[in-house]
């Protein structure tokens, strides 16, 4: 009940992932290195390893924990590892998210429930109230002083949401000045993090070309040896893909990624003609890479691979393959048929897999309770549960970009000023934001009956929770950028959503009350739509309901 309460997000799905990505050997350099030697025994360290988009980063910070894992913790219980994933979608990873994370994996290596939490606990009313970042600072605080040593490892800075809350709360952590804390972060070299952590780290490690070079070598060859994809392939062929590819590679920008797609290119081969022409035609640069792939899409499949793209972009949180089929089953714009059409659903799911290639990856699914502020007891109740089942995301695999470099590329000057064919993919957030708002409502507009909703609604139509639960977020977003035709569609599909009396309205409003994610002592009534949308501060939709003779004097909220 205690570590329920914490609602502290589950890395271990993408701590395992990230263990599939790593070839052995690889970073190796790292390890063995003096600098990572000294840090891991020097009083209150701070070590930051820093390289250029698609170095291979991640996979050294792999190397890391794999090492210290393997070899320290698990055979000494003095010491303590913390990690930390960040990722573009990880909209969550606020201070308080981040300590919540810190406070439950330093916990459950005490052996037992430290009198440390139990006290967090029982002064939040025993579970009852949320604990404020202080409260989590100073839990965390005690518990490393149950450690000889604790590692605080956090990787890729740069794509935390948060950027300067979470520079702030890495410096207070530094400045306790506890002998015993040893910090580890991944980065990019971008100024406003350097400037922040320059004075406090103790260690620097940049990624060395040719040490880079070292490990994507090993990669491939690892690659070529195992994948069943190349076991057709010759001795002969291997050695010219090994010997191709490092030399592509070789001083490009995000070359441990271009390498990668090489690799997915030249898997897809059917014979050694083919093998030999990709050999001689790969592209000189990642993005020159991703537009290959862009342009390489089937006609047919064009329209699906932009509206993935889309959310996978800028979706709240990762989608699963289950709610990426519901989105291709939703046409926002249909005028002949419905919004939403099963028949338009894929019979299976993993052929989304072959319509975006390289750019996008499956992982295994996160555990996370979808308001991370919830009051666990009332989240697990039915009687005050604001989602009609349990705000748990779907069990089936995540849907993910590949790399951070693929959103960089799609809102990137390059795509928008390239060749017909790839610029149609080109877009930016506010468009992105507009179409998953669309996308969202269009799929709560089928549940036109009174009382359409239950508990199995969530599982029958997986998109049923990101769509309550995300629109607002969505069309709230800034309209810089978007057409008129898309802002009148947004506007047309909200207003009927609130115009709807009590069927579409009131199960949406079953599926998710915002007033109840807030705050649990807030009224537990249905308020009017236009209490709703002055709330979501959807500003164009509030004008209509006044203009249309909303009464602003009705109580509730």
């Amino acid at each position: 009940q205690v570590y329920n309460w914490l609602s502290a997000p589950d890395h271990e799905a993408k701590h395992l992932n990230a263990c599939n990505q790593r070839q052995e050997s690889t970073g190796s350099w790292f390890v063995q290195g003096e600098c990572f030697k000294d840090w891991k025994i020097r009083s209150n360290s701070f070590l930051l390893l820093r390289g250029i988009p698609g170095a291979g980063k991640t996979v050294l910070w792999q190397v890391f924990l794999d090492y210290s894992i393997t070899r320290d913790c698990l055979s000494d219980s003095s010491l303590a590892i913390t990690y930390f994933y960040f990722d573009f979608h990880n909209t969550e990873a606020r201070p308080a998210i981040i300590l919540r994370s810190l406070v439950k994996q330093l916990a459950l290596q005490c052996g037992s429930i430290p009198d440390a939490l139990t006290k967090l606990f029982d002064e939040n009313a025993e579970g009852q109230r949320s604990p404020t970042p202080e409260a989590l600072m100073s839990t965390v605080k005690s518990l490393v002083g149950g450690f000889q040593n604790v590692y605080i490892v956090l990787d890729a800075l740069d794509e935390c949401q948060e950027r300067s809350e979470l520079l702030a709360l890495l410096r207070r952590i530094h400045d306790w000045g506890l002998d015993k804390v040893h910090l580890l972060a991944t980065s990019r070299t971008d100024h406003d993090i350097e400037e922040v952590l320059n004075p406090l780290v103790s260690h620097q490690v940049s990624m060395d070309e040719n040490q880079v070079d070292g490990d994507i070598r090993i990669h491939v060859s690892k690659s070529l040896e195992h994948d069943v994809k190349f076991q057709l392939c010759s001795a002969e062929e291997k050695k010219v893909i090994e010997t191709t590819l490092m030399k592509g590679a070789h001083g490009m920008t995000g070359r441990f990624r271009w390498v990668a797609c090489q690799l997915d290119a030249l898997r897809k081969c059917r014979s050694p003609a083919a093998l030999q022409k990709t050999l001689k035609s790969l592209p000189k640069t990642l993005y020159q890479t991703y537009d290959k792939i862009l342009s390489d899409i089937h006609e047919d499949d064009r329209q699906d691979a932009l509206t993935l793209l889309k959310w996978l972009a800028f979706s709240v949180r990762p989608i699963s393959l289950d709610e990426a089929v519901e989105v291709l089953a939703t046409d926002p714009t249909a005028e002949d048929g419905p919004l939403f059409d099963r028949r338009r659903r894929l019979r299976h799911a993993r052929d989304i897999l072959t319509i975006c290639s390289s750019l996008v990856i499956t992982t295994a699914p996160a555990v996370m309770v979808r308001n991370t502020e919830v009051n666990t007891n009332e989240a697990s109740s039915s009687k005050h549960n604001n989602n009609l089942d349990g705000g748990r995301v779907s069990p089936t695999e995540e849907l993910r970009l590949a790399h951070f470099s693929v959103r960089e590329y799609l809102i990137s000057e390059h795509l928008r000023r390239g060749e017909t064919v790839v610029s149609f993919y080109s877009f930016n957030k506010t468009m992105a934001d507009t179409f998953i708002a669309q996308t969202c409502l269009a799929y709560l507009l089928q549940f036109d009956k009174q009382g359409g909703v239950d508990s199995t609604t969530t599982r029958a139509y997986p998109l049923s929770e990101y769509a309550a639960t995300q629109w607002t977020r969505h069309a709230h977003s800034d309209t810089c950028g978007v057409s008129d035709s898309e802002s009148d569609t947004l506007h047309k599909l909200i207003m009927a959503l609130f115009q709807s009396k009590d069927a579409m309205y009131g199960n949406w409003l079953r599926l998710y009350n915002p007033d109840l994610s807030d705050d649990p002592r807030r009224p537990k009534t249905k308020c009017t739509p236009l209490y709703y949308s002055s709330l979501a501060g959807l500003e164009r939709a509030t004008r209509s309901l006044l203009d249309n003779g909303s009464d602003v004097n009705v109580q509730g909220g």
